[in-house]
């Protein structure tokens, strides 16, 4: 009991400005508990307190929270500014009464209330606080005292008005295009011929049709030429034109362009010979940062990408061309159909211009359509014949059988009795005995990395007491399914030798099969934690989440799919369930069967492979053989198996092994052409780049992986994967068609002639697959004044969806690359030279500014390419995967971190000779480390082209790397790219939460993600420690994937909140974006009683708000304002020297981030800003843009 003075309320009044209540009192003693005196004048406040308002509003913010209520999907509800006071006020109450939580922010006309479920919002309820350390404040009161904020500095960062707006803004960013077609003026052609290959030309199938297409194109603006490979049209259709052209005395003026660098270079030498010219005369070529043409060159081969940038820089720049060719259109890249929208409005103009499109496979009616219904000309290929052998086929002449196969032909035999076995099972309704594993499990599905201290055994031969026993143990699991039946399982796996997918030996039935029939969901959760095969079948043919699904284990079912999507997981297709129309024998059927129950199809198979290519050396005629792979990763391990079989292959003919890449320098790749010399065979391992236009005249044989690697997006997560796709028939028969050149041809396919039947007629065109930011980059040079980008993309021969072009540019407005009516900012225009996506260009630019250009440089390489980290081969190795990456990240809290000590770490294994070792400890791959270094040597050259980087003193490679040792300055730059990526941590829920999800995880390949502390420990538990342990409430991430409900994040690093402050969001912000809390007028506050109206609040977005204190509000302003002003200038002046004030500005920008890191409790590893050392790698990338194989080869 404690003595009160009571307040017996004889007069109560509400003070809106503080919420705080004036009661006039008469004073009594009286004996009470604190918390009856609370509710006595909490209940006597509700009553004075209610507001007073319209029906019409009641009933229609009822009926509003009510609806929020019942619709699932919606966790949120944000009211409009123009609600009154007393309106939020009710709002506020009826959001309690109704258990739901609400937030007001703002003030005045922007006032707006949040209202929001507890467990679906993605609102943080605690507010962000920023706080300095004295130190920093010193250093921020020291810049300020000396280089004051200047009036032109604080205009320069208000957000631009209508009216300030440069009415020449068009023709000032059109003049920014650089990599141009050279100007010449059309002339008469005067042309030589080589008659050693007049008969050549004359006996190619197009020489039949020349005619033909020479009228077509005196009779129409636009022609469409099919022609099949080997047919020569990309050589032969530009000669005849400029031959036709002399004839008539015409002046002519022909671009013809190609989707990569080497076509271009290759065919324009061709004709160059054929013509009897040197390259560089009347035929030359042009492609990014190369050229050979002069004045009077009259037939230039160049990249789409030159030919649009030309195009930047206005369409009068066709004003001397006569002719255009657009070669290899099917390909479908995003340049080239967007280079298509361009043409066609510049025929329009210039009516003399004339259009051909060629390609071997071509969908001639959608390019006809787009085009009024233009002429069409089909031309045969060559009459040399090329047999065709699928999978199937080379799985019988070359005999290929693994170990795994033949046991799974020897189970094939034994599939009937497995099978009715199995039907008694899966008829057999099981009793649920001891404790029942249904439904007990944490609410995530995904994968925990279990600690242990040994790997979990691969199989291993078993003695026959204990196959036995586990035998026993699976079908008393399936009989029974409690938990002591699949804990005696577990306890075989982890301490009995006994390998995760063990097969039941008369059903082949997995204990994973069984939890999941049997809807154990914390065993199936388990056993994906330690790595089982979803792949495995049993003797009916059904794998795990077969048996979820038609034992009716909805969850199960649900958990299996979504770890499949998590974790790349995909089910390898059964082919011989869906033949289709392809009739196969019964031996065929078999092959197929046993090979793909071994092997995922989604690999490359080397070893097969590499078989089929000592077959073919050792058994076929002389010729050269064509290899087609996905990547370099697979050329460089495909390199090292054949070399490894040195002595066998020596059997036969000598060989020379080439390498076909478009990364490669083109003095490199030349040598490919060369004749091979006599008892010699030529071995060309490539990506798709030898699919189309180049020739290689003496490839007799082909063989075919059926895949390539290819970008996709996911427009509403925003997630961009790189992986190997299949192919489409199109692509098929153009690798096909490679073959057969001089001889009857030979072309091997590793895929099944089911697998070929249910290939997409044509691939994808990549402007439906891709995101846009770099080409909504572009339509600022090409559309005309005033037109919206999305309008101009709407012209596409297959239009991109609304959706994704409206993301493309509201991020490229958010990243400050576009203001707000589309026009390109100083950011953006450098943006658009950089050869990477926007946001990492932008992460590029910082880097400079702030002088730790070094690692960003690595990082954004890494970032732009591929996670250089591999899958391990086997499952049980996904432990020390991780293992590897946590090592690298040295307790930084940061994925970057991890990738950058990864690749320094290669290098100094490189230097040493140890590389090899190195990456098979640290599941490294190597192609990678290699790629990125040519990435870095680009990047770094076209910075140095657009002034960024000096050769020697102030701005020089030393000077921009003074801060780079520093991790702080390093994370703001990190920071200014991945912006709006942001995670925030809700500690009242240990939720990890961004802008539009409310629950994020970490990805199982992220190093934040620590190991669980025990087997047993769920997944919700270990995420919920992960997330205590973080020093800081912020982090970063590169990439989001959705699992079902779920959501991953990738590629994360933890920041303090003074770099989110300082480095987030535009650089123009408005003047109210930093306001007084308490001050909010009267009739503005609505007395919402969780709203604390101390301290002051700054809005970087919608959903990023601070509160601090007013001295930190005034200090942390002007230092963001002085930041952003800095960063301006140098956007403007990139090549002019930083001043004394802008040194002074980075400088205390250092200072208090290494403050403000040690704050939190955050450590400064060592060694960082490490330079690089000078290596010698296979290939010099010649363009980044795209990332890989056909994509780069644009420029």
């Amino acid at each position: 009991k404690i003595r009160w003075v009571v307040l017996f309320p004889l007069k109560i009044e509400l003070f809106e400005p503080r919420s705080t209540l004036h009661i006039d009192v008469q004073e009594r003693t009286y004996r009470n508990t604190k918390s009856e005196l609370y509710i006595l004048i909490m209940l006597r406040r509700k009553q004075q307190r209610q507001p007073l308002i319209g029906e019409d509003t009641r009933i229609a913010v009822n009926l509003t929270l009510k609806k929020l209520l019942e619709t699932p999907d919606q966790k949120e509800l944000e009211f409009p500014s123009s609600y009154t006071a007393k309106e939020r006020a009710y709002i506020h109450e009826l959001a309690k009464e109704l258990g739901l939580k609400s937030k007001s922010r703002g003030k005045g006309t922007n006032r707006f209330l949040t209202v929001y479920k507890r467990e679906g919002s993605t609102i943080v309820q605690a507010d962000a606080v920023i706080k300095l350390k004295k130190s920093s404040k010193q250093s921020i009161y020291a810049l300020l005292h000396n280089f004051p904020l200047n009036h032109k500095e604080c205009q320069d960062l208000l957000p631009p008005m209508e009216r300030e707006r440069p009415l020449n803004a068009d023709v000032i960013t059109n003049t920014k295009a650089t990599g141009r077609l050279n100007s010449s003026i059309p002339q008469v052609p005067q042309l030589k011929t080589n008659f050693d290959v007049l008969n050549f030309r004359k006996a190619l199938p197009t020489f039949k049709a020349r005619e033909e297409i020479l009228d077509a194109l005196s009779t129409s603006q636009v022609v469409i030429i099919a022609g099949e490979t080997g047919s020569g049209k990309t050589t032969q259709v530009p000669q005849y034109i400029l031959e036709h052209c002399q004839q008539r005395h015409q002046i002519c003026r022909i671009i013809c362009t190609q989707p990569r660098r080497l076509s271009a270079v290759s065919v324009a030498e061709r004709v160059a010979f054929e013509r009897d010219e040197k390259i560089g005369q009347t035929f030359g070529y042009q492609i990014r940062l190369e050229s050979r043409v002069a004045p009077k060159t009259l037939l230039t081969y160049c990249t789409n990408g030159v030919l649009l940038r030309t195009l930047m820089g206005g369409d009068s720049a066709l004003a001397t061309v006569t002719h255009i060719i657009v070669d290899e259109v099917h390909e479908r890249d995003r340049f080239c159909d967007f280079l298509l929208i361009a043409l066609k409005d510049a025929m329009n103009k210039y009516r003399s211009l004339k259009l051909v499109l060629m390609s071997a496979t071509l969908d001639t009616n959608i390019f006809s359509k787009y085009f009024d219904k233009c002429t069409v000309i089909n031309i045969p290929g060559r009459s040399y014949e090329v047999e065709t052998y699928f999978l199937e086929d080379i799985l019988k002449m070359t005999g290929y059988m693994t170990k795994e196969m033949i046991t799974r032909k020897k189970e094939f035999l034994n599939k009937k009795e497995q099978c009715k076995v199995l039907e008694s099972w899966t008829q057999y309704k099981p009793q649920v005995s001891g404790k029942s594993q249904i439904n007990e499990r944490s609410l995530l599905p995904a994968q925990m990395l279990v600690q242990q201290n040994e790997p979990i055994p691969e199989k291993v031969k078993l003695e026959p007491w204990l196959v036995e026993e586990v035998d026993k143990s699976i079908s008393d699991a399936w009989l029974c399914g409690g938990e002591d039946n699949f804990a005696q399982l577990l306890h075989f796996i982890l301490s009995e030798n006994v390998s995760i997918d063990y097969q039941h030996s008369k059903t082949l039935v997995t204990p994973l099969m069984v939890a999941a029939g049997r809807g154990c969901i914390n065993t199936t959760e388990q056993l994906l934690n330690l790595g089982a095969n979803l792949n495995l079948r049993a003797g009916n043919e059904w794998t795990a989440l077969d048996w979820a699904k038609n034992m009716n284990q909805v969850e199960c079912a649900e958990l299996i799919e979504a770890y499949m999507k998590t974790y790349d997981c995909a089910m390898q297709d059964c082919e011989i369930t869906q033949a289709g129309n392809v009739s196969l024998s019964e031996e065929d059927k078999m092959l197929l069967d046993i090979y793909h129950h071994t092997f995922n199809d989604k690999n490359i198979d080397y070893e097969l492979l590499l078989h089929l290519v000592i077959y073919i050396h050792l058994n076929m005629p002389p010729g050269s053989l064509l290899i087609f792979l996905p990547g370099y990763d697979d050329i460089v391990t495909m390199r090292e198996k054949i070399n490894s079989e040195e002595k066998k292959m020596n059997q036969g003919l000598r060989y020379n092994l080439y390498v076909l890449h478009s990364n490669m320098q083109i003095c490199d790749q030349k040598k490919v052409f060369k004749p091979s010399l006599q008892g010699t065979r030529k071995i060309i391992l490539s990506t798709n780049i030898a699919e189309t236009s180049i020739t290689i005249d003496d490839v007799v044989y082909v063989i075919d992986s059926g895949k390539v690697k290819e970008k996709s997006f996911d427009a509403i997560s925003g997630v961009c994967t790189l992986r190997s796709n299949w192919i489409s028939q199109a692509c098929a028969k153009q690798r096909k068609g490679r073959a057969g050149r001089c001889r009857k041809g030979f072309c091997y396919r590793l895929f099944s002639s089911i697998r070929y039947n249910s290939m997409q007629p044509y691939q994808t065109p990549e402007i439906l697959r891709l995101p846009l930011q770099e080409l909504c980059l572009f339509t600022k040079h090409l559309a005309p004044g005033n037109t919206p980008i999305a309008e101009f993309l709407d012209r596409a021969l297959e239009p991109p969806s609304n959706m994704v072009t409206r993301n493309a540019v509201q991020l490229l407005k958010t990243i400050d690359a576009l203001d707000p009516w589309e026009d390109l900012t100083e950011l953006g225009s450098h943006l658009l030279d950089l050869p990477i996506e926007p946001r990492l260009g932008k992460m590029l630019l910082y880097a400079v500014v702030l002088k730790c250009l070094d690692p960003i440089l690595t990082i954004v390489c890494s970032l732009a390419y591929k996670d250089p980290f591999i899958l391990p081969a086997q499952p049980s190795q996904k432990r020390a995967v991780a293992a590897a990456r946590k090592k690298f990240a040295t307790g930084t809290f940061s994925d970057h971190m991890a990738v950058l000590r990864a690749f320094q770490g290669w290098q100094n294994a490189r230097a040493s000779g140890k590389e090899r070792s190195f990456c098979e400890k640290n599941f490294i791959s190597a192609p990678v480390m290699e790629m990125v270094v040519g990435m870095r040597t680009q990047l770094l050259g076209q910075l140095r082209a657009s002034g960024f980087v000096r050769a020697r003193g102030a701005g020089d490679i030393r000077d921009l790397n003074t801060n780079s040792e520093n991790w702080a300055v390093v994370k703001a730059a990190l920071t200014a790219g991945l912006y709006p990526n942001l995670i925030r941590v809700d500690r009242e829920h240990m939720q990890l939460r961004t802008q539009k999800e409310v629950k994020v995880f970490f990805h199982p390949s992220s190093t934040l993600r620590d190991f669980p502390k025990s087997p047993r420990m769920t997944y919700a538990q270990t995420h919920a420690v992960n997330v205590e342990a973080l020093p800081s409430d912020w982090l970063l991430y590169e990439e989001m994937s959705r699992t079902g409900r779920f959501c991953h994040v990738k590629v994360v690093t933890l920041v303090n909140p003074l770099t989110v402050a300082l480095f987030s969001g535009p650089a123009r912000l408005p003047m109210d974006v930093i306001y007084e809390a308490g001050a909010i007028p009267e009739s503005e506050s609505d007395s919402e009683v969780d709203e604390n109206h101390e301290g002051t609040i700054f809005k970087l977005d919608d959903w990023v708000v601070f509160k601090l204190d007013p001295e930190v509000a005034q200090l942390f302003l002007n230092l963001r304002q002085k930041w952003n002003a800095l960063f301006l200038r140098r956007m403007k002046t990139p090549g002019k020297p930083m001043s004394q004030l802008d040194e002074k500005v980075v400088s205390t920008l250092v200072t208090v981030l290494t403050n403000e890191e040690q704050a939190c409790g955050l450590q400064q590893p060592s060694g960082i800003g490490q330079r690089p050392r000078p290596l010698i790698v296979d290939y010099y990338p010649a363009h980044v843009r795209g990332v890989d194989d056909f994509v780069e080869g644009n420029f």
